[in-house]
């Protein structure tokens, strides 16, 4: 049985326009932004949720950008 999501992913194609968009309009909370590759992989929370937003595209699935996202559950 899923008791909650850990990650929805959302691939997008410039992270810095991402994270003030759901910073700054939807008061999303940064909880981890750490290099990896030519990006960062960055969590967003909103309020005490244990659900985090990951704004990162892998590499080759740039064609996911605006009508795909990723959910992991535990």
């Amino acid at each position: 049985m899923i008791t909650h999501v850990k990650f929805v992913g959302i691939p997008t194609r410039d992270q810095d326009a991402a994270v003030a968009f759901y910073t700054d309009k939807l008061g999303f909370k940064v909880v981890t932004d750490q290099p990896m590759g030519a990006q960062r992989w960055i969590e967003l929370r909103a309020g005490t949720s244990e659900t985090r937003v990951v704004l990162f595209t892998p590499d080759g699935q740039q064609d996911r950008i605006g009508n795909q996202f990723v959910l992991s559950s535990r």
